[in-house]
């Protein structure tokens, strides 16, 4: 979202403050919404399944999502929010519109497997935390999208560095992944 708030900072300073602001509500909104079913789907596995259990499907999650990332292979649904809004939406919906669609988690490109990590973990072992959690992931992604678009609110276009995109996202994910094997091992070290 830097990327279009910042071409907004430097067009529209006032268009870009409701374009973030927008981003923020929208965002809690949605947070709020997909905490829900995370809430009750975990406290139904809190129900279903001892703990013991929960915390070993939860590392079987990390795992396979390790060995997904170091091959290059994260799921995740080829969507991006829809870039048409920015010609028929004013700033402040345009950006209460895409606070909701991000916030959702389920309708943009994912990089790596830790979101699908952290959502096992929430409805495996801590689904009491889903509200709180999500909205205040969504509350430091929005202050990080705010620091880029003031800090550099020109910035280099995706392609025009070093490393190119896909180059870059291969990189993340195979950090990604072993990253998550390595906490699945110092877990399991830890566990037993």
């Amino acid at each position: 979202m830097a990327g279009v708030a910042g071409p907004m900072l430097r067009h529209d300073r006032a268009g870009a403050i409701r374009f973030l602001l927008g981003l923020l509500i929208g965002g809690l909104a949605g947070s709020v919404v997909l905490a829900v079913p995370f809430y009750v789907l975990g406290r139904l596995t809190e129900a279903l399944l001892t703990e013991q259990v929960r915390w070993v499907v939860f590392g079987v999650v990390v795992v396979v999502a390790g060995v997904v990332d170091l091959t290059l292979r994260t799921p995740h649904v080829q969507r991006q929010v829809p870039q048409r809004l920015v010609r028929t939406l004013k700033p402040g919906p345009l950006g209460l519109v895409w606070g909701v669609d991000l916030a959702m988690l389920f309708t943009t490109q994912k990089t790596t497997s830790l979101l699908w990590v952290a959502l096992a973990g929430l409805v495996l072992v801590a689904p009491g935390l889903a509200p709180a959690l999500l909205a205040a992931s969504w509350a430091v992604a929005w202050l990080a999208m705010v620091y880029l678009s003031v800090r550099r609110p020109t910035l280099i276009p995706i392609g025009e560095e070093r490393l190119t995109w896909q180059d870059l996202v291969k990189i993340l994910r195979r950090v990604s992944g072993t990253i998550l094997l390595g906490t699945a091992v110092i877990g399991a070290f830890m566990l037993s």
